[in-house]
């Protein structure tokens, strides 16, 4: 073979070498590699609890703590909790929404598949702690996940985590039961963003028993004029 022959050869070689990682990625690893970036958008939030309906709107451009407001029910209307919770939603809200933060949480190595259609694949995983710490850190190891994913434009679309038993996140409480479910809808940019946000929680802490419901919709985007590509 000659020189220039086998220089050709060992080319080729390499760009097929370098290509059959990317042809071999499983539906999973495309829709948790797909890109985060884009438009900002502000959007509806809905939350429905066991103690308050409420509609507020997010808008991401504006300084932080200022981010989120409370169109409904009116400050005299709110109780304490409702209050405090707001307080605290307005301190930590940064306008994030997408389906693709949960990736960080999502071993794609260990997830198995455990069903598929033409469109989209579910696989089931036990969760992982993100790169910053999080007060979920500690619960992970005691949930099931499981994840849809989109065949044809990779995204997640659906996410859940559930208990598969009872468990002790702290020697004072008990979790008798945890359910995250969450469905995901495409932006105008296709990216997937939390369309809909559902969590119960049972247990019991210093001898109480607690039980919540939370119900979060997430609707009427709109995109913030030259946002860029930012993708809180």
């Amino acid at each position: 073979m000659r020189p220039a022959m086998f220089r050709s050869f060992a080319v080729s070689a390499s760009l097929i070498a370098l290509a059959a990682p990317a042809l071999a990625q499983s539906p999973l690893e495309q829709a948790l590699s797909a890109s985060a970036d884009g438009p900002l958008y502000a959007f509806d939030l809905t939350l429905s609890s066991d103690e308050v309906d409420a509609l507020m709107r997010v808008d991401p451009s504006q300084p932080e703590g200022e981010r989120l407001s409370v169109i409904s029910p009116e400050p005299e209307d709110w109780s304490e909790d409702f209050a405090k919770r707001v307080e605290n939603m307005k301190a930590n809200t940064d306008g994030g929404i997408w389906c693709q933060d949960f990736a960080e949480n999502i071993p794609a190595a260990d997830a198995k598949l455990v069903s598929e259609t033409d469109t989209t694949a579910t696989y089931s995983f036990r969760p992982k702690p993100g790169a910053e710490p999080d007060d979920m850190d500690k619960v992970y190891k005691h949930l099931i996940g499981k994840v849809v994913v989109d065949k044809t434009a990779p995204g997640i679309l659906n996410y859940e985590m559930v208990a598969e038993k009872p468990f002790k996140p702290m020697p004072v409480a008990k979790i008798k039961q945890f359910e995250m479910k969450v469905a995901c809808d495409r932006a105008p940019d296709g990216r997937t963003h939390v369309a809909s946000l559902d969590v119960t929680v049972e247990g019991s802490a210093m001898m109480k028993s607690f039980s919540q419901s939370d119900r979060q919709l997430i609707s009427n985007l709109t995109p913030i004029p030259n946002s860029g590509t930012g993708s809180r």
